[in-house]
């Protein structure tokens, strides 16, 4: 299994079982679990277009490490996993994971911290390797 692992005071925890890091073979669901505290809840997320979305928010974050105004939002697809930035000295990301078409539905919120710089760059780098997506 392929897998990342982003944030500290919380984290995001991205993975995939088909092909191998590196291997440059997309892929069109990741297993997203949330780590907060003794909190823990994963699902499998779906996206249509290999996750380019995901990874060109934290090339955003990145472009922008010494800060920006507002906020900066991902959603997937069925809107199942966000992730909504803001910066104030550090890259603050709050991450929303729901669980809707199940016959007990649950959602999940909180927030993860990066700091601004070499930590996002990380991740950048660290997302195209697990998603097979070169460099732009």
């Amino acid at each position: 299994m392929n897998e990342l692992t982003i944030g500290y005071q919380g984290s995001l925890r991205l993975s995939h079982d088909g092909g191998t890091t590196g291997s440059r073979q997309p892929t069109d669901s990741l297993d997203i679990t949330i780590a907060l505290g003794a909190l823990r809840a994963s699902r499998t997320v779906y996206d249509f277009d290999r996750w380019s979305g995901l990874v060109a928010f934290f090339e955003e974050l990145e472009s922008h490490w010494t800060g920006w105004s507002g906020e900066k939002v991902f959603m997937s697809l069925e809107g199942d996993f966000r992730l909504t930035a803001r910066h104030d000295g550090h890259v603050r990301i709050a991450v929303e994971l729901r669980e809707s078409d199940a016959p007990t539905t649950w959602a999940v919120t909180g927030e993860f911290a990066l700091d601004p710089g070499e930590e996002v760059s990380e991740a950048v780098q660290g997302l195209r390797e697990l998603l097979a997506h070169p460099g732009r």
